[in-house]
């Protein structure tokens, strides 16, 4: 059991691992926790994970891609616009995809290639993506991305960018695909996200390295579902955030982790 000190500014525990004890200093606790089982696909929100070397299980795994093998990429191109209205999950038989907000489809397979060929208006199918570029093969297309597979964001730090934009632009959590969503334990002002680059965190049993800022691109200003196209969101970013909005980082630690569990920096 660990042991539980408070005063009037943090919480901090005593770990012991390994025959080490240490001291990690409680940074907040995980609210949300999603998965993008697509890259550009809206995902699903969990209440467990495992974490692995690459970040979340099953997260990005999957691309959507034209004939030529271009992985879709809605904040760059018009035609492929449409993605983020789609879904993916996880299913008890392995990945799902819904196209019109009804049924769920098997995939990858014909019937979801179809449908999604269908709704792009030109062949697209769906095609495992490789964990970096440098191991992309003929049957793995390379990633949309070659930085930290895990994205951290606060609570903190989405009130500060509401704060700063009008009720109709919709500052949700869906805009910005974080992995996991912390609730801090103090309501620090401005995008307090940036504190924990160099840091290390333990969020329950794993344990992270904060490696850099997330660098925000036009997807955060994409209509998708309920939410409205919102330029001014990714123009509030630039301005205030640097142009980053939550970090990236890798795991050293892999565990399972929860909604509630405690956030803590090490």
């Amino acid at each position: 059991m660990p042991v539980v000190f408070a005063d009037e500014h943090h919480q901090c525990w005593n770990h012991e691992t390994a025959g080490q004890v240490f001291m990690a200093e409680r940074w907040g606790t995980v609210l949300e926790l999603w998965r993008y089982p697509v890259s550009s696909l809206r995902g699903e929100r969990i209440s467990s994970v495992q974490l692995d070397s690459h970040g979340v299980a099953c997260d990005r795994g999957w691309g959507l891609a034209d004939a030529d093998g271009n992985v879709a990429a809605p904040e760059s191109e018009r035609r492929w616009r449409f993605v983020p209205d789609m879904l993916a999950r996880v299913g008890d038989n392995g990945l799902e995809i819904n196209i019109d907000g009804a049924a769920w489809l098997p995939a990858p397979s014909d019937l979801a290639d179809a449908a999604a060929s269908t709704r792009a208006g030109f062949p697209v199918s769906f095609r495992p993506l490789s964990h970096t570029s440098g191991t992309a093969t003929v049957t793995q297309l390379a990633p949309r991305y070659d930085r930290g597979h895990l994205h951290i964001l606060t609570t903190a730090s989405l009130r500060a960018l509401a704060d700063l934009l009008p009720p109709q632009s919709m500052v949700d959590v869906r805009r910005f695909r974080p992995n996991i969503v912390v609730d801090m334990e103090e309501n620090e002002p401005g995008f307090p996200d940036r504190q924990l680059i160099g840091r290390t965190l333990r969020i329950g049993n794993a344990v992270v390295a904060i490696n850099e800022p997330c660098e925000r691109c036009s997807f955060t200003a994409l209509a998708q579902g309920d939410l409205p196209f919102a330029k001014e969101v990714m123009h509030a970013i630039a301005r205030h955030g640097g142009g980053g909005f939550g970090v990236l980082a890798t795991v050293i630690e892999a565990a399972e982790i929860h909604q509630g569990d405690p956030v803590s920096l090490t």
